[in-house]
């Protein structure tokens, strides 16, 4: 795996890790607007294609997670992580995603909260 598929892995990962957060009560963050980037305008079908793409990236962190529990090889597990991490880019790319776009979108979701429960919504509706 390229060094840049794996930062844009790594991106993914914080972003569900960041999502998570905010809709469990109690790790809410006070969302007072800061002095990042302002948000762009997210394509309607990017953004379900995203949401899609998210449904699809916890299945497979699940799998995850159960396979590497048993698995105390360092090697296997490394290899378990490049399996998912492969796994994870293409749930992206056959939403008509590339990672970049995704993770933008990710980005966006948790910066801007009637975004996230607009995302959360549309995730409901999938599940």
């Amino acid at each position: 795996m390229t060094y840049f598929r794996s930062h844009y892995l790594m991106i993914i990962f914080a972003a569900l890790c960041m999502l998570a957060l905010t809709t469990v009560p109690g790790f809410a963050q006070d969302n007072q607007p800061t002095q990042a980037e302002p948000l762009q305008q997210v394509d309607h079908a990017d953004f379900v294609n995203a949401v899609q793409a998210y449904a699809k990236i916890q299945g497979i962190h699940k799998e995850f997670q159960q396979s590497v529990q048993g698995t105390e090889d360092e090697a296997a597990r490394k290899e378990l992580q490049d399996q998912a991490n492969q796994k994870m880019i293409k749930a992206i790319e056959v939403t008509d995603l590339d990672v970049e776009t995704y993770s933008s979108i990710m980005a966006q979701v948790r910066s801007d909260e009637e975004l996230r429960t607009k995302f959360i919504d549309e995730l409901q509706k999938i599940q």
